[in-house]
This record gives C-alpha cells, sequence and structure tokens, in this order.
C-alpha cells in the first residue's frame, strides 16, 4: 500500500514538473497577459539577419564598382581592399550587435566578454597585431604600389608587389614565385622601389686580365653601349677601374635604361661583351694553375698550364 501511494505521489509530480515547464516554454515563446511573445523577437531578429546580410553584400558590391569606376577616388587597388574590408568587417558588426538586443540579450555582459576577448587575443597575437598595424602604415604612406618592382633588404627579395593586405604583402619573383613577407618586417626592413623611377641603371662588372690595354676594353664597353637604341644617350654610359683583384682588373660599366626594359638589356649586354671581347681577344681571367719544371740551368724545360676544373 505504501509502495503503490509513494508510485502515485511520483507520477503527479513528474506530470506537474512537465506541466510547469511546458507552461514556462510557451509563455516564454507565445507570451502571456503580462509578457511580450518571445517568438516575435525570434522571428523579428531572423527577417533582420536575412536582411541585414542581403543589404550588407549589396552595399559592398555598390562599394567595389564605385572604387572600381570612379578612379579619382582611390587608384591603388591594395587601399581599395583594405577599406571595403574593413567597411565590410564593421557591417557585420554592427549587424550582430542589433541580432543581440532584438533576441533581448543583456549586452553588459557582452560587453565585458567582449573586452576580455579582446585583451586575450591582443596578448596572444601581438605579432599579428604588429602587422595589421604595419599594414595600415604600408598602405597610407605608399611606399609601393600594386605592380611596383621592389626590393626587401632584410628578407633578401625583390619582385613585383602583386597584393598589400592586412598583415601581410605578396610578391612575385622574376622566376614567378610567389613569397609572402610580414608587413612588420617590410616596414622595418631597408625598401627599394625600383619602378618610382622611370629611369633604371645598368651596372656591368667584368675582370679583364692585368696585360689588357685598358683604354681599349673601355673602348668596347663604352661602343657596345652606344650601338643599343634602348639605352640612353643621356645620361651617357661611362666606363671605369673601380677595383684591382688579385687576378684581374675590374671594369665597371654604367649606362641607363627605361625601367620596363631593364632585364632585357641587362642580360644581352652581358652576353654581347663576351662575345665582343673574345672576338678582339681581350682575356677574362679565370683560376689557373701554371706548372714549370727547370733544367739544370734554371731555364724552363716543361710549361703546362692547368685549368681550375682540369685535373691534374
Amino acid at each position: 500500500m505504501i509502495l503503490a501511494d509513494a508510485w502515485t505521489n511520483f507520477w503527479e509530480d513528474f506530470v506537474e514538473a512537465i506541466q510547469n515547464a511546458w507552461k514556462d516554454v510557451t509563455n516564454f515563446w507565445i507570451g502571456s497577459e503580462t509578457t511580450t511573445p518571445y517568438i516575435a523577437n525570434f522571428l523579428c531578429a531572423i527577417i533582420v539577419l536575412i536582411v541585414g546580410i542581403l543589404l550588407i553584400k549589396l552595399i559592398i558590391k555598390i562599394l567595389y564598382k564605385t572604387l572600381k569606376l570612379d578612379k579619382k577616388i582611390i587608384k591603388e587597388r591594395s587601399i581599395k581592399v583594405f577599406i571595403v574590408s574593413t567597411i565590410k568587417i564593421l557591417l557585420y558588426f554592427f549587424l550582430f550587435i542589433i541580432i543581440l538586443a532584438i533576441l533581448r540579450i543583456e549586452l553588459t555582459g557582452v560587453t565585458q566578454i567582449f573586452s576580455s576577448a579582446i585583451l586575450a587575443i591582443g596578448l596572444s597575437l601581438q605579432d599579428v597585431i604588429s602587422n595589421f598595424a604595419s599594414g595600415i602604415i604600408v598602405l597610407t604612406s605608399k611606399p609601393f604600389l600594386t605592380g611596383d618592382y621592389i626590393k626587401v633588404e632584410n628578407e633578401s627579395v625583390e619582385g613585383s608587389v602583386v597584393d598589400v593586405r592586412f598583415l601581410v604583402t605578396t610578391i612575385e619573383t622574376v622566376n614567378k614565385q610567389l613569397v609572402t613577407i610580414p608587413n612588420k618586417t617590410i616596414t622595418s626592413s631597408v625598401l627599394t622601389n625600383f619602378t618610382r623611377n622611370p629611369l633604371r641603371r645598368i651596372v656591368v662588372d667584368v675582370g679583364v686580365d692585368y696585360s689588357t690595354d685598358i683604354d681599349r676594353a673601355k673602348k668596347v664597353l663604352i661602343d657596345l653601349a652606344n650601338s643599343d637604341d634602348r639605352i640612353l644617350e643621356n645620361p651617357k654610359p661611362a666606363c671605369y677601374v673601380t677595383a684591382f683583384e688579385s687576378s684581374d682588373i675590374n671594369l665597371s660599366l654604367r649606362c641607363y635604361v627605361p625601367n620596363v626594359l631593364y632585364w632585357d638589356v641587362y642580360f644581352e649586354l652581358n652576353e654581347k661583351i663576351l662575345i665582343e671581347f673574345n672576338r678582339q681577344n681581350i682575356q677574362i681571367p679565370y683560376n689557373r694553375l701554371v706548372v714549370q719544371t727547370l733544367d739544370e740551368d734554371g731555364k724552363v724545360k716543361l710549361k703546362k698550364e692547368i685549368k681550375a676544373n682540369e685535373n691534374m
């Protein structure tokens, strides 16, 4: 009998708990005489979310078209991407806050959570934040533009700038390799921009034997430069003796070309110098070993020259 009464009381309590829970859920979503139905807030939040996302996409699309068509506003592609990305993030953040407000979520607690999260992220992502700040410096100070040919001394990397983003800058080398460099490295490194000046100087260093007629060798180099129509006459080509090495005299040919022709002229000029020096018998020294055998009188009996890559 006692067991039956206990079992009956258990089921009555269980049914009552289910009814109370259902009543609470119903009052929460559908509402009562004293409360607003939460389902209205939920449906309103969904509608605002869908409309907000569509509106943000429309705004971003209009921004892309505007910045692309009106080149007088912003000419640099990297800055365009930076501005649009920043606006996009801000719009989504405001939409998120609006959704929270519609869902009746207390924003004070959310603000505290965001503050703590930002502090923790800031401590753990110092390098990322530093790269981000450096990216802003790069985009605002404009040491280079997209398409410029630059050299980053600290990384010993040079090539054409492909893209500049929040954290990194992408460079395409002459070997068609994409090199990604942190923006912090860009701002802390010595940067050479070869594109800003429409002209670029070609320097070709070539060593000649100490027995060479220097004036004749210099004339050959200058004549080769003057014979190429792509090389500018003003400033005119010049050739100097720049160093006395252990086995050769270093001659330096210097001339100027339009920036876009630099590599073509540079490689062709090197080839022409080699051909012309061989034709005029102007010796370019290389490492070699001369072995002499002397007779009893001290005269040379046998003389053999061994090149650096030849086995003895």
